[in-house]
């Protein structure tokens, strides 16, 4: 994924040039109804932003009347990061995971797994892709991915995701069917910020190809076989994503020195004068570091690399004082997101 606010215009000239066509249209109960006890299910997403969310509620249904009834549901779930509620948190509620990979904070799920409820392994979210397609959990059942947009190309539905990439390319590679949900809730525009890419795995892995933010090394959309799509599930279901807390007089005073620091190194000639991308963290302390950067005069505009894209970063691109990002999503507040969204379409 890369953000360039200036981008804008070009999303705007084409986007009037895509061809929409006919889809097999099932609801989010149809959609559940198709899963199976002990299918494995993988999803778009990175953090709660871009991750399916109206097949999972339907599940965790699906679930409960089940274990009522006396049966066993329970299927694997295999996503790029953390989900929200509607997936995590439910399905965990509803005693509906057999085992889950690579990582959470959902509180919910938090609690089952404490409990030991729920297998569960805290994979390195870089590792998740590669070990699916090594296929040390088994067989992918189903990729769920939410999307903005769908093309129909010859045999193949070009997708396209909303705010987060995560593994979503090996998903739909991988697994014998997928559901689409066709949320609303985004901006079809949202399709021009992603570069989905695939890399080789170990011993074949080449160089990844990316020597500037803004490269582009990929495709905008996830390529899928139309014989795999079962349906697309149309809903309008906003993000689950967060704003992260505000910062505090101590991840301010870290803000500060940290810019102070890089700025005397620039100072010294050991950074150039037009600095260099910077690798942003995610969380508070992360976003204190970057408001001071973006306060201090004595830094140029600069560029990051970042795991997730944040609401500071998104209103430093909006003062000009970040140029382009790139990250994996946009875990951006469902204001800020709305705000993006509108810049787009203007």
């Amino acid at each position: 994924m890369v953000v360039s606010l200036k981008s804008s215009n070009f999303a705007r000239k084409f986007a009037n040039l895509i061809y929409h066509m006919a889809y097999t249209r099932i609801t989010a109960a149809e959609a559940a109804a198709l899963i199976k006890n002990g299918e494995n299910i993988a999803m778009s997403g990175f953090t709660p932003a871009g991750v399916a969310k109206a097949t999972t509620k339907e599940l965790a249904k699906i679930a409960v009347a089940e274990h009522e009834a006396g049966r066993e549901f329970k299927v694997g779930i295999f996503t790029g990061a953390s989900t929200g509620q509607s997936t995590d948190g439910d399905l965990a509620n509803a005693q509906a995971i057999k085992y889950r990979a690579p990582y959470t904070t959902n509180p919910d799920f938090r609690k089952h797994v404490n409990l030991g409820e729920i297998p569960y392994n805290d994979l390195h979210l870089s590792h998740m892709a590669q070990e699916l397609r090594y296929g040390f959990y088994g067989d992918v059942d189903w990729a769920i991915l939410e999307v903005c947009d769908i093309e129909e190309v010859g045999n193949d539905y070009h997708v396209y995701l909303t705010a987060a990439g995560g593994i979503s390319p090996t998903a739909a590679r991988l697994a014998k069917k997928v559901i689409l949900e066709l949320n609303s809730f985004h901006n079809p525009n949202a399709k021009f910020i992603h570069d989905v890419y695939e890399p080789l795995d170990p011993p074949y892995r080449k160089a990844i190809p990316i020597e500037h933010v803004g490269d582009r090394i990929g495709k905008p959309y996830v390529s899928i076989p139309k014989d795999k799509v079962v349906g697309v599930v149309e809903c309008n279901i906003p993000d689950e994503a967060r704003a992260f807390k505000d910062s505090d007089p101590v991840t301010e005073k870290i803000g500060f020195l940290t810019a102070e620091f890089l700025v005397e190194e620039m100072h010294k000639g050991r950074i150039p004068q037009e600095f260099l991308p910077l690798q942003s963290g995610v969380g508070s302390t992360a976003n204190a570091i970057l408001g001071a950067l973006g306060e201090d005069k004595h830094v140029p505009n600069f560029n990051i690399y970042t795991e997730v894209i944040q609401n500071s970063v998104i209103e430093m691109m909006l003062n000009g004082r970040v140029k382009d990002a790139s990250a994996c999503s946009l875990t951006v507040s469902n204001d800020c997101l709305m705000q993006v969204y509108d810049i787009w379409t203007i």
